[in-house]
Protein backbone atom coordinates (compact mmCIF):
# COMPACT_ATOMS: atom_id res chain seq x y z
CA UNK A 1 0.00 0.00 0.00
CA UNK A 2 2.72 2.46 0.97
CA UNK A 3 4.67 2.11 -2.29
CA UNK A 4 1.67 2.86 -4.50
CA UNK A 5 0.73 5.88 -2.41
CA UNK A 6 4.33 7.10 -2.34
CA UNK A 7 4.49 6.79 -6.14
CA UNK A 8 1.24 8.78 -6.39
CA UNK A 9 2.76 11.37 -4.03
CA UNK A 10 5.87 11.78 -6.18
CA UNK A 11 3.79 12.14 -9.36
CA UNK A 12 1.45 14.57 -7.61
CA UNK A 13 4.39 16.67 -6.43
CA UNK A 14 5.65 16.74 -10.02
CA UNK A 15 2.25 17.85 -11.28
CA UNK A 16 2.13 20.49 -8.55
CA UNK A 17 5.53 21.87 -9.51
CA UNK A 18 4.70 21.77 -13.21
CA UNK A 19 1.44 23.60 -12.60
CA UNK A 20 3.01 26.30 -10.44
CA UNK A 21 6.07 26.93 -12.62
CA UNK A 22 5.10 26.13 -16.19
CA UNK A 23 1.37 26.77 -15.89
CA UNK A 24 1.80 30.22 -14.42
CA UNK A 25 4.25 31.29 -17.11
CA UNK A 26 2.79 29.60 -20.20
CA UNK A 27 -0.94 29.28 -19.49
CA UNK A 28 -1.90 31.98 -17.03
CA UNK A 29 0.18 34.90 -18.35
CA UNK A 30 -1.32 34.87 -21.88
CA UNK A 31 -4.83 34.49 -20.49
CA UNK A 32 -4.38 37.53 -18.29
CA UNK A 33 -3.08 39.56 -21.26
CA UNK A 34 -6.04 38.55 -23.44
CA UNK A 35 -8.63 41.06 -24.55
CA UNK A 36 -11.40 40.01 -22.15
CA UNK A 37 -13.14 41.74 -19.28
CA UNK A 38 -11.39 42.26 -15.97
CA UNK A 39 -14.01 40.10 -14.28
CA UNK A 40 -13.16 37.18 -16.58
CA UNK A 41 -9.46 37.63 -15.87
CA UNK A 42 -10.10 37.59 -12.12
CA UNK A 43 -12.22 34.45 -12.50
CA UNK A 44 -9.41 32.69 -14.43
CA UNK A 45 -6.87 33.79 -11.82
CA UNK A 46 -9.10 32.51 -9.02
CA UNK A 47 -9.57 29.18 -10.81
CA UNK A 48 -5.83 28.83 -11.33
CA UNK A 49 -5.12 29.46 -7.65
CA UNK A 50 -7.89 27.09 -6.52
CA UNK A 51 -6.34 24.38 -8.69
CA UNK A 52 -2.91 25.19 -7.25
CA UNK A 53 -4.23 24.85 -3.70
CA UNK A 54 -5.85 21.52 -4.57
CA UNK A 55 -2.60 20.16 -6.01
CA UNK A 56 -0.58 21.25 -2.96
CA UNK A 57 -3.12 19.96 -0.43
CA UNK A 58 -3.60 16.65 -2.25
CA UNK A 59 0.17 16.14 -2.42
CA UNK A 60 0.47 16.76 1.32
CA UNK A 61 -2.49 14.44 2.00
CA UNK A 62 -0.98 11.69 -0.16
CA UNK A 63 2.34 12.06 1.67
CA UNK A 64 0.60 11.93 5.06
CA UNK A 65 -1.22 8.75 4.02
CA UNK A 66 1.99 7.19 2.68
CA UNK A 67 3.81 7.92 5.93
CA UNK A 68 0.79 6.58 7.87
CA UNK A 69 0.29 9.86 9.73
CA UNK A 70 -3.43 9.59 9.02
CA UNK A 71 -5.15 6.53 10.55
CA UNK A 72 -6.06 3.80 8.05
CA UNK A 73 -9.82 4.24 8.42
CA UNK A 74 -9.61 7.90 7.38
CA UNK A 75 -6.86 7.35 4.83
CA UNK A 76 -9.01 4.78 3.02
CA UNK A 77 -11.76 7.24 2.11
CA UNK A 78 -9.36 10.15 1.59
CA UNK A 79 -7.27 8.16 -0.90
CA UNK A 80 -10.36 7.00 -2.79
CA UNK A 81 -11.59 10.60 -2.95
CA UNK A 82 -8.25 11.92 -4.22
CA UNK A 83 -7.94 9.06 -6.69
CA UNK A 84 -11.38 9.77 -8.12
CA UNK A 85 -10.58 13.50 -8.39
CA UNK A 86 -7.42 12.79 -10.36
CA UNK A 87 -9.37 10.30 -12.47
CA UNK A 88 -11.91 12.99 -13.30
CA UNK A 89 -9.06 15.35 -14.20
CA UNK A 90 -7.75 12.67 -16.56
CA UNK A 91 -11.15 12.26 -18.22
CA UNK A 92 -11.40 16.02 -18.77
CA UNK A 93 -7.87 16.19 -20.16
CA UNK A 94 -8.61 13.34 -22.60
CA UNK A 95 -11.78 15.16 -23.66
CA UNK A 96 -9.89 18.43 -24.18
CA UNK A 97 -7.24 16.55 -26.18
CA UNK A 98 -9.90 15.19 -28.53
CA UNK A 99 -11.16 18.74 -29.14
CA UNK A 100 -7.67 20.17 -29.70
CA UNK A 101 -6.06 20.62 -33.12
CA UNK A 102 -4.22 17.47 -34.30
CA UNK A 103 -0.67 18.52 -33.38
CA UNK A 104 -1.39 20.28 -30.09
CA UNK A 105 -3.01 17.45 -28.14
CA UNK A 106 0.10 15.40 -27.33
CA UNK A 107 1.05 17.33 -24.18
CA UNK A 108 -2.54 17.25 -22.99
CA UNK A 109 -2.61 13.47 -23.45
CA UNK A 110 0.61 13.14 -21.43
CA UNK A 111 -0.95 15.22 -18.65
CA UNK A 112 -4.08 13.08 -18.78
CA UNK A 113 -2.02 9.89 -18.50
CA UNK A 114 -0.17 11.29 -15.48
CA UNK A 115 -3.46 12.26 -13.83
CA UNK A 116 -4.82 8.79 -14.58
CA UNK A 117 -1.72 7.15 -13.13
CA UNK A 118 -1.96 9.24 -9.95
CA UNK A 119 -5.63 8.35 -9.63
CA UNK A 120 -5.03 4.64 -10.11
CA UNK A 121 -2.07 4.54 -7.73
CA UNK A 122 -3.94 6.51 -5.07
CA UNK A 123 -6.94 4.18 -5.27
CA UNK A 124 -4.86 1.01 -5.46
CA UNK A 125 -3.38 1.63 -2.01
CA UNK A 126 -6.59 1.30 -0.02
CA UNK A 127 -8.17 -1.22 -2.39
CA UNK A 128 -5.21 -3.59 -2.15
CA UNK A 129 -5.06 -3.28 1.63
CA UNK A 130 -8.78 -4.07 1.95
CA UNK A 131 -8.45 -7.30 -0.04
Amino acid sequence: MVLTIMAATVLSAGVCGYHLIYGKRVLLAPLLKANVSQQSKQMLLCLFHCQSVFFVVSTVALLACALKVIPGMYAFSLLLFLGMNYGIFAIWQFYIATLSPPNSGQMIIVQALIFLLIGILAMLGPLLSAA
